[in-house]
């Protein structure tokens, strides 16, 4: 079977309906139902002892507590607000500029002070180690807003913000935990009122902060759009969408969300609930929505039209992982700026991927990308959506205006949306 036919059997295959999907998910979960309880007191297991008068601990002088004079509420605390940093980050609680900087440069100071009382406390010098990664982290990504940001509101650059997914409504709440629970996203904020909606639910994922105010934003996103009816057209337009998930792919959670693991050595080529193709990694990078990869008819000519109106740059496909298939021949990578910095939108010859004589089908499932931008030197890029001429959708959002939604949705954000799952 050749590859194009094999992409395009992917492509047309059956979804499970709704009931199915459930049917599948319990079956799981009574299977592993035996061995909940373990899991459940393994994932809640204190990470500092807990202090306690019981008669176990009262002659014990090898236990953590006795071999350290740093008292566990610190440790409490220390380990209390890493816990806070990170939930903040990743659920896209609002932060102003220099706020997460100051709190890790607070919780390393308070860490090296109770190191200087306990210099041989390994859990200390693997919490200093950790908060200074971090904190080299976040200054990197501060530095790379403090270049983006003012490109970006004062006209003369972009940003590649998101890509928009719109899919059947009775598989709406799987996509949600396959981005959340097997892709490792959090929900930034729900849109209401979107164009063309009809009332369905909208929500956006990303691997942090969106905002370009905050030390550690800068993150791209998926937009979730719930559709009016059912029975969306994939198409053959839409290739694959490509993360680089930090802290490893969730197996079991693809196939509980209802999508299908179809390869997984060296990486994993995924396939969501919807059916549409997500080729992820483990690998550290900014930001961790890589970029999405789509088929055009005529790659010059579409590479034309967004380098002419947003200033995109194009670029031979990096192709990092020695693993994954390279990009046919003919690809262009397009970003705004160095791509292991920022999300991409790869695209790729059409024929390179479908049989011969087959037309390019957009589909109704993938709704383009969006591009943040006050204009381009004088140039009309002006809010609102129009086409890249091979057919796919392009939504224009001024920076202003987006960054008030931005900090608008995450004030106003349901916690329903990024609950910790319940075994």
């Amino acid at each position: 079977m050749s590859p194009a036919t094999l992409a395009s059997n992917l492509a047309t295959r059956a979804v499970p309906s709704a009931i199915e999907r459930r049917d599948r998910r319990a079956a799981r979960c009574r299977a592993s139902v035996a061995d909940a309880d373990v899991r459940r007191g393994r994932r809640h297991r204190p990470v500092v002892p807990i202090t306690g008068s019981s008669d176990d601990d009262d002659d014990d002088d090898d236990s953590r507590v006795a071999r350290s004079p740093v008292t566990p509420s610190r440790r409490n605390a220390i380990l209390s607000a890493v816990v806070a940093l990170a939930g903040a980050a990743s659920a896209g609680a609002p932060a102003s500029a220099g706020e997460i900087l100051k709190q890790l440069e607070d919780l390393l100071a308070d860490t090296e002070a109770a190191i200087e009382a306990d210099p041989t406390n390994e859990s200390l010098l693997g919490q200093r180690t950790f908060f200074e990664n971090q904190l080299e982290r976040v200054q990197a990504n501060s530095t790379y807003l403090d270049r983006l940001r003012p490109k970006v509101s004062s006209g003369d650059g972009g940003y590649l913000q998101r890509i928009v997914l719109t899919v059947d409504a009775d598989l709406f709440d799987d996509e949600v935990y396959f981005w959340k629970n097997a892709m490792g996203m959090r929900v930034t904020r729900e849109r209401k009122g979107v164009e063309g909606l009809g009332g369905g639910r909208c929500v956006v994922f990303a691997y942090g902060q969106e905002t370009l105010t905050a030390d550690d934003g800068g993150k791209a996103g998926v937009e979730l759009r719930e559709a009016s009816s059912n029975k969306r057209n994939l198409g053959n337009g839409l290739d694959y969408v490509s993360v680089a998930v930090p802290y490893g792919i969730r197996v079991s959670r693809i196939y509980e969300s209802g999508g299908e693991l179809v390869y997984g050595f060296g990486y994993f080529d995924v396939r969501s609930p919807s059916g549409y193709a997500v080729r992820a990694r483990v690998a550290a990078r900014r930001d961790s929505a890589e970029l999405v990869a789509v088929n055009v008819p005529d790659v010059k000519s579409a590479e034309r039209y967004y380098v002419e109106t947003f200033g995109m740059v194009g670029r031979a496909p990096l192709d990092e992982n020695g693993y994954a298939p390279k990009s046919p021949p003919g690809s262009r990578l397009l970003t705004f700026g160095d791509p292991k910095e920022t999300m991409g939108l790869l695209l790729q010859p059409l024929v390179a991927k479908v049989d011969a004589g087959t037309t390019l089908d957009v589909g109704d499932v993938y709704g383009g990308v969006v591009v943040v931008t006050n204009g381009r030197n004088g140039a009309d890029v002006t809010p609102g959506v129009t086409s890249d001429g091979a057919g796919y959708r392009v939504t224009v959002e001024g920076y202003d205006a987006w960054e008030g939604e931005v900090g608008a949705g995450a004030k106003t954000l349901d916690a329903k949306w990024n609950a910790p799952l319940q075994v």
